[in-house]
């Protein structure tokens, strides 16, 4: 271990590349690792723009303890070095026997018509699209009563993406577990681009001290995947709206419930030299903004 920098992956860590352990799917560089306890690991790095680390990493592990909060079942994430590069190394939801069915191919079983090679906007892309390709597929396994079904968690995957900003729900950024013939959703994974985590640091210092600029920077957070564009808090809204009885309930009331301070914990658990104490106030604030925005409406 590296304390609170992370987990290294180059020293005498006992974790080693896997047999099939490179992988192309999406853009990032990344490897897989299978760890002393034989679990396997999808080692990412954050990436680098002009000199400076965008901080997914960070970010992956900080939606992953948020989402825990929220009963959201989504993938382990460990912030981790590899040859002094920072990443996250996050477990993989497949025991052995299981398969991955990404969105993309679910949505293209029930639409003839839909493109699952559209890297960006999707006309076709829909929640109604959605709640139709997963008739059928169970809730993951973690999930409890009234979450019975794929979408009734689906849609808590959308008021968590509401919750944290985050704008990557993509066709190949959910997906189905197929195991002995039967399917259920896969929990989430993939949360790195949340959070602001793109913005630079004079940025964060305006948002972190005027309220109002972080209000308009916050409405203006959609989704470029789905096919109108929707804003975060309408996606998740209409999602919620389409569940089974008591789901949208079930998962307000878990927002709404959240205590502040295990809130602010989370944040404050990432070490100051990855996180400015300016940082730290505007994701915060952010935080508490759109619980009020899911909640309460804009």
């Amino acid at each position: 271990m590296a304390g609170r920098g992370g987990r290294r992956l180059d020293d005498d860590t006992g974790c080693r590349p896997a047999s099939n352990h490179r992988r192309t799917l999406g853009t990032k560089e990344k490897f897989w690792v299978r760890a002393p306890d034989e679990g396997r690991y999808l080692f990412k790095y954050a990436r680098i723009r002009h000199g400076r680390t965008m901080g997914e990493d960070r970010v992956e592990w900080a939606v992953h303890e948020l989402a825990t909060l929220l009963s959201v079942p989504t993938a382990t994430a460990i912030p981790a070095l590899h040859g002094g590069r920072r990443g996250v190394l996050s477990l993989s939801v497949l025991a052995p026997g299981d398969r991955l069915i990404h969105g993309n191919e679910l949505l293209a079983r029930t639409d003839p018509e839909y493109d699952s090679q559209v890297a960006r906007q999707n006309l076709r892309y829909t929640v109604e699209a959605v709640h139709v390709a997963l008739s059928g597929v169970t809730a993951p396994s973690p999930c409890r009563p009234p979450i019975r079904t794929a979408f009734d968690a689906w849609a808590g995957y959308l008021m968590l993406d509401a919750w944290v900003a985050g704008r990557d729900r993509h066709h190949e950024n959910w997906a189905a577990i197929e195991h002995a013939g039967m399917l259920r959703l896969s929990p989430s994974f993939d949360h790195g681009n949340a959070l602001g985590f793109q913005e630079p640091e004079s940025q964060v210092l305006a948002l972190a001290e005027d309220d109002e600029l972080l209000a308009r920077w916050a409405r203006r957070g959609r989704s470029h995947h789905f096919g109108d564009r929707p804003g975060l808090v309408h996606l998740a809204s209409t999602a919620l709206g389409l569940t089974g009885s008591g789901v949208r309930e079930y998962w307000l009331d878990m927002l709404a419930d959240l205590n502040n301070h295990d809130i602010e914990s989370v944040l404050a658990n990432v070490p100051t030299d990855y996180l400015s104490e300016a940082g730290r106030t505007f994701r915060v604030k952010l935080l508490h903004l759109n619980r009020e925005r899911i909640l309460h409406g804009d």
